[in-house]
């Protein structure tokens, strides 16, 4: 059987074809990105369901957030806590929070950032002081068990898996010449540095298993660029121009060799060969992404044409924007994809301004919360 896919792509039997290029169907996990075969989009409307509050001080820094498939569970950076809070993603509820990290006015870099979770439970973030920490999830209570300093002098921010090779890359974004290290997640130890002189930061790298390769957002003066890694080489393979007078920030892996790339608004590029398949302008495209294998659909928090803040849900399988849904406060976004909910920290309000977000709707005021929306 033959069937053709938008975006220059050809499934024939269990091989892609794309632009020339051909790579093995191959399953993974849900939420790890690629798909075999045609995704099930859902279509039904997302809609807010809930708002989880969180205790501790107000949310007033925070950065990126990871679902885990294996454990249902949402981790989130908060610097106004000094900690990795741990949300219930299948019962929306918190857990707990592991605490240990720098906080959002360290002088070298506020921590944590970036976060993600290996398949032997391990909880990776980056941190002030040109950290990366490393958690035991298998510990009650959760800990950091390793410190592992990047060779910077400012944060470690984002960061991809490669299960295959067990390999973490970690961006130094706010160096004078940003970098990222590669680490062994079985030694802890730095195997690899690679500048970008010409990256004006370093920003969402996500792991292509079927190419084999990571993949950068990198922000350079000319825009955003796609840059490729390979893991045994430890170089850049290729760069692709994305987006001009824009910054590069999110990057998430759909289906079909599809990356969501942000700069500024979504386009949608072919992973393969950096071209680019489509350009959404209903919404724009905020920091963190995420695809949802779960529904088929891409999520960026940012703001619509008319400035106000909202949840864009974006059709992977055809790279075209399905709708807004109204999120007021809502930074970053992940997504479980056994029910569907999708998860936004929002931060609270500047002190003494009043509360509009929509944590206020669930009758939390003034510390932020954690919404969570699904389909209706």
């Amino acid at each position: 059987m033959e069937l053709k896919i938008a975006g220059s792509a050809l499934l024939v039997g269990a091989v892609l074809i794309f632009g020339g290029h051909q790579a093995p169907v191959v399953s993974a996990a849900p939420g790890q990105g690629f798909i075999p075969g045609i995704p099930t989009v859902v279509k039904s409307p997302v809609a807010l369901v809930k708002a989880i509050a969180i205790p501790g001080a107000p949310l007033a820094s925070t950065d990126l957030l990871w679902v885990d498939e294996d454990t249902k569970r949402m981790y989130f950076a908060d610097r106004s806590n000094s900690s990795i809070d741990i949300i219930d993603a299948e019962h929306d509820s918190y857990v707990t929070r592991v605490t240990g990290f720098v906080g959002a006015v360290g002088a070298n870099g506020a921590g944590p950032n970036g976060v993600l979770v290996t398949n032997d439970h391990k909880l990776w973030a980056g941190d002030g002081n040109s950290l990366t920490q490393v958690v035991d999830l298998n510990l009650s209570p959760p800990r950091i068990i390793q410190s592992i300093n990047t060779g910077g002098v400012m944060r470690a921010d984002e960061l991809a898996y490669d299960p295959d090779d067990r390999l973490i890359l970690i961006g130094n974004d706010r160096e004078p010449v940003p970098f990222v290290v590669v680490i062994s997640a079985d030694t802890y130890r730095v195997v690899a540095t690679i500048p970008f002189k010409e990256g004006t930061g370093l920003e969402q790298p996500v792991w292509d298993h079927q190419l084999h390769r990571f993949l950068i957002n990198v922000p350079t003066a000319r825009g955003a660029e796609l840059a490729v890694v390979d893991p045994k080489t430890m170089a850049v393979t290729a760069a692709y121009p994305v987006g001009s007078n824009c910054g590069g920030t999110g990057l998430a892996l759909g289906p079909f060799q599809r990356l969501l790339v942000a700069c500024g608004t979504p386009f949608i590029v072919n992973a393969v060969n950096g071209s680019i398949i489509s350009n959404i302008t209903q919404v724009n495209s905020g920091d963190e992404v995420w695809y949802n294998a779960g529904d088929g659909q891409f999520y960026v928090t940012s703001t619509n044409p008319a400035g106000a803040t909202v949840l864009g849900v974006i059709d992977a399988q055809t790279g075209t924007w399905r709708e807004n849904v109204p999120a007021p406060g809502a930074r970053n976004v992940a997504a479980l994809a056994s029910n569907n909910h999708i998860f936004s920290v929002v931060r609270s309000p500047a002190a003494g301004t009043p509360d509009t977000t929509l944590c206020t709707q669930f009758g939390i005021r003034d510390t932020g919360c954690v919404a969570v929306f699904g389909h209706k």
